[in-house]
C-alpha cells in the first residue's frame, strides 16, 4: 500500500479502493460455496480419541437449511435468538441456519453468570435461547430455570443435547429473502459504565470483513483453517468461520482449546492458517507433544487480542516456520480493523496493529477531534462499510461510538507511524485485555462495592507474559472491617465470570486521584506491576 497521507504529515490513511464490497448475506456466501465446491470438505469437528464428524459444502448447506426450517417453526424472521454455549458443530449450524432464516443471533459468553445473563437477555429482548445444560461443571440449566420468570420475552429454551430432536422433522418451508443490509448478529461489548452494549452487525458487513481479512492472509483458495476461537466472539464467528467460507476452505473447529488438540489438528488435517491469542501459543510451545508434531503445512498464525511480546513472536516463528501476523479488531467494526501483512518484519508485527483492511480509512485524532500529526498520540478512529448499524436500544451510546460521518471512535489511544501502520498505545477507558478477552474494570468494581467490607476499589490491568494482562485490584476497606483475598475471590466468583476475578490484590489507605477527583489508574499500574513479568 502506498501511504500518501504520511507525506502530508497527518495521521490519516485513505482507503484502498481496489477491492470490491460484495452485497452478500451469510447465506449467500454458504450457497456460493456449495455451488462452486459441493464435494469439498467444509467442516471437520474433531475430538481427541474419537472419529471426527465432517461435512462437505453441500452437506453443510443442507444441515444449515434444516436448522433454518427448525428455527422458522418457532420464530419469525427478525426475531432474536441467543446462544449461551461454547463452540461446537451444532453452534456453527445455528449461526448458518439463523442467517438463512433471517433470525438475528445474539451470542453470549458461556462464562457469564446469572446477573450478567439476565441483563443481556432482557436488553436484547431475546425470544429464544440455545445453551449447554452444563458448561465446565457450571449448572446452566439451574441458572436459566431460576431466571425464566423474570424473562417474559423468552419463549423457547433449547439445550444442545436436544439438538437432533430440535432439527428433526422440521417442515420444509420457503426461506425468506435475506438482504445484504439485514441484521445478522448482536454481539455484546462494553465500556466503563459496566453496562454491556449490543453491537448490531449487518449480513454484508461481517461477510466482507471476513473476506478482506482472509485475503490479507494470502493462503491458497481451499486451504485448511483451524478455528480455536470461541463462537460467541467476533474472532471465531466472523474472522475464522466466515473467513474460511470466503476462502472456500475447510474449517477444523476445535471448541475446547488444549495445546494437544491444537497440535493434533494441525498435523492430522494439514492446517495452513490459524488464529491464536498469545496464551494459546505459549501453551503450544510448552506442550510435550510440540517437538514431535509435523507443522510443515502451517503457513500463517494470526495473533493479537492483547499485547504480543516480541520474544514470543520470534520463538513461534523460529520453532514452527510459520509467518506470524498481528490482527487488531473491534466488534463495532464487524471484526478486524487492522492486520499486518505477510512478510512484515518483527517490528511491524510486534509494535503495530497493522494496516486497515481494504475499503477502510483510519485516522488518529485529538480530544478536539482534529487529525494529529504523524507520531502524535490520539484516539484511533476507523471508517468502514463493515461497521455495526448501532448499539441495540442505545441511541446515545451509538452516537458516541459511531459519529454522523460514519467514523468509529474506538476508545483506543494510538499513533500512526510514518509507514502508515497504527500502533495502539493505551485505552481511553482503561479496558483490560486478558488472553484476548476484553474485561471492564467498572463491572468488577461494581460487584466489589456489594461486599460489606469494601469502601472503594480500583480495578486495573498489569502486564503478564502469558496472558498479556492480568487483573489487579486496589481495595480500601471500611473502618474496622477487612477481608482476605481468598474471601474476596470467593465473593466475586458467585457474581461474575471467573476470568474477570482479580488475581492480584492490594489493600490501600487511599487511591491516587487527579484534581478532578478521578482515579489515576496508570499510577496504580506503575506501583503494583509484578516484578517478574
Amino acid at each position: 500500500m502506498t501511504v500518501s497521507s504520511t507525506a502530508l504529515g497527518k495521521s490519516y490513511l485513505r482507503a484502498d479502493w481496489s477491492a470490491e464490497f460484495l452485497g452478500l448475506s451469510v447465506g449467500d456466501l454458504l450457497r456460493q460455496g456449495a455451488h462452486e465446491v459441493p464435494d469439498r470438505l467444509a467442516l471437520i469437528a474433531p475430538k481427541l480419541g474419537e472419529t471426527a464428524r465432517q461435512w462437505t459444502y453441500a452437506e453443510l448447506l443442507a444441515e444449515a437449511e434444516k436448522t433454518a426450517y427448525a428455527l422458522l417453526r418457532r420464530f419469525e424472521p427478525g426475531d432474536r435468538v441467543a446462544t449461551w454455549a461454547g463452540g461446537s458443530a451444532e453452534i456453527l449450524m445455528l449461526h448458518l441456519g439463523a442467517a438463512l432464516a433471517g433470525i438475528v443471533l445474539v451470542t453470549l459468553n458461556p462464562a457469564n453468570r446469572a446477573g450478567e445473563l439476565e441483563y443481556l437477555l432482557q436488553q436484547s429482548r431475546s425470544r429464544g435461547l440455545v445453551l449447554e445444560r452444563v458448561w465446565r461443571s457450571l449448572d446452566n440449566q439451574a441458572v436459566i430455570e431460576a431466571l425464566q420468570p423474570s424473562l417474559p420475552a423468552l419463549q423457547t429454551v433449547v439445550y444442545l443435547d436436544q439438538w437432533n430432536a430440535f432439527v428433526a422433522d422440521a417442515p420444509t418451508v420457503e426461506l425468506p429473502v435475506v438482504k445484504a443490509d439485514d441484521l445478522a448478529m448482536i454481539l455484546f461489548t462494553s465500556g466503563t459504565t459496566g453496562k454491556p452494549k449490543g453491537a448490531m452487525l449487518r449480513q454484508a458487513g461481517i461477510v466482507n470483513n471476513a473476506r478482506f481479512t482472509a485475503s490479507r492472509l494470502e493462503v491458497p483458495t481451499g486451504s485448511v483453517w483451524l478455528n480455536l476461537l470461541p463462537m460467541f466472539h467476533v474472532g471465531g464467528s466472523v474472522t475464522m468461520s466466515l473467513g474460511c467460507l470466503s476462502n472456500l476452505g475447510t474449517q477444523v473447529l476445535v471448541p475446547d482449546f488444549s495445546a494437544e488438540a491444537m497440535l493434533d489438528a494441525i498435523e492430522r488435517y494439514g492446517v495452513r492458517a490459524t488464529m491464536a491469542v498469545p496464551t494459546m501459543l505459549v501453551a503450544m510451545l510448552q506442550s510435550e507433544r510440540f517437538a514431535g508434531t509435523d507443522l510443515s503445512k502451517l503457513e500463517v498464525i494470526v495473533t493479537g487480542g492483547t499485547i504480543v511480546a516480541p520474544e514470543l513472536v520470534r520463538e513461534v516463528k523460529a520453532k514452527t516456520g510459520a509467518e506470524i501476523m498481528t490482527l487488531f479488531g473491534q466488534t463495532e467494526a464487524g471484526g478486524a480493523m487492522f492486520v499486518t501483512r505477510r512478510g512484515d518484519d518483527i517490528d511491524r508485527v510486534t509494535q503495530s496493529a497493522g494496516l486497515p483492511l481494504p475499503l477502510s480509512e483510519a485516522k488518529v485524532i485529538s480530544s478536539a477531534g482534529e487529525i494529529v500529526p504523524i507520531g502524535v498520540v490520539g484516539e484511533v478512529c476507523v471508517r468502514t462499510r463493515c461497521c455495526m448499524q448501532a448499539y441495540f436500544g442505545m441511541p446515545e451510546k451509538s452516537a458516541e461510538a459511531l459519529d454522523a460521518e460514519g467514523w468509529i471512535h474506538t476508545g483506543d489511544l494510538g499513533v500512526m507511524r510514518p509507514d502508515g501502520y497504527v500502533q495502539v498505545t493505551g485505552r481511553l477507558k482503561d479496558m483490560i485485555i486478558r488472553g484476548g478477552e476484553n474485561l471492564y474494570p467498572r463491572e468488577i468494581e461494581d460487584r466489589l462495592a456489594e461486599h460489606p467490607a469494601v469502601a472503594q476499589s480500583a480495578v486495573f490491568g498489569v502486564p503478564d507474559v502469558k496472558w498479556g494482562e492480568q487483573v489487579a485490584a486496589a481495595v480500601i476497606f471500611r473502618g474496622g472491617q477487612s477481608a482476605t483475598a481468598d474471601e474476596l475471590v470467593e465473593f466475586l466468583r458467585s457474581r461474575i465470570a471467573r476470568h474477570k476475578v482479580p488475581k492480584f490484590w492490594h489493600v490501600v489507605d487511599t487511591l491516587p486521584v487527579n484534581a478532578s477527583g478521578k482515579i489515576q489508574k496508570f499510577m496504580l499500574r506503575e506501583q503494583f506491576a509484578p516484578k517478574d513479568t
